[in-house]
């Protein structure tokens, strides 16, 4: 089965679909669906809506967001969203996926070698632990649907460089999220530089948010997730 409603990707001004590309995001849905059911990545497997509600929705961010050849952490990277999906718009980027489950993990490591990519690696470990081997490491900290707001910066916050973004693609209910964190982004040293509402996507409302590290963070950050999941909305 191949797509063909490629005019989906016109949403995007910052990117350029080519013949490459198409190709490898066949391939890659090819390869998600042939391994879905031994790793249990998606609910979502019609053709129309992987390209639109996880190849498409990966990139929106970069109508508001440049992207370069910056080093890249995903967090909760699972299928590769929005991982992967980057490094095949974006070559010239790095990136490390961060996805603590094995059978996801190596569901990645199975993807990036059969899409021959290069400058992409998975780490099979909590963002937490990973925070203070690679503090401060990272130009952009990305992560998608994976957690509430207060808990999915305070996880990545050290592996992002000061003057980094810490990019977060999430739902309607970010507004609230925002208000929940009462200041604590900027105790972190975080600051939220801008954001992106989309009402038009395959999820409906898409808010994206883009925070700025304005100075290093406090040694105690990132606390353990017991705890961090405990003082949580």
């Amino acid at each position: 089965m191949s797509f063909n409603n490629w005019s989906i990707f016109k949403k995007c001004k910052n990117i350029v679909l080519t013949e490459d590309i198409k190709n490898k995001l066949q391939k890659y849905y090819d390869i998600l669906i042939r391994e879905n059911t031994k790793y249990n990545l998606t609910r979502i497997i019609s053709i129309d809506d992987v390209y639109e509600k996880h190849f498409l929705d990966s990139l929106l961010f970069t109508e508001a967001f440049n992207l370069q050849n910056q080093k890249i952490a995903d967090i909760g990277s699972g299928p590769g969203f929005p991982g992967v999906v980057i490094k095949i718009f974006f070559p010239n980027t790095k990136i490390l996926l961060i996805e603590s489950n094995n059978k996801k993990a190596n569901f990645l490591r199975t993807l990036i070698k059969e899409l021959d990519l290069k400058g992409i690696n998975v780490a099979d470990q909590r963002a937490e632990d990973l925070s203070f081997q690679l503090k401060e490491t990272f130009d952009i900290v990305i992560s998608r649907a994976v957690a509430y707001l207060d808990i999915i910066l305070e996880i990545g916050v050290q592996l992002l460089k000061i003057e980094g973004h810490y990019i977060l693609l999430k739902g309607p209910r970010a507004e609230q999220e925002i208000i929940d964190l009462k200041n604590k982004d900027l105790k972190m040293g975080l600051k939220l530089e801008n954001k992106q509402t989309l009402e038009d996507t395959g999820f409906g409302i898409r808010i994206n948010l883009f925070y700025k590290k304005f100075q290093s963070t406090a040694s105690i950050y990132p606390r353990s997730y017991a705890q961090i999941k405990k003082e949580s909305k």
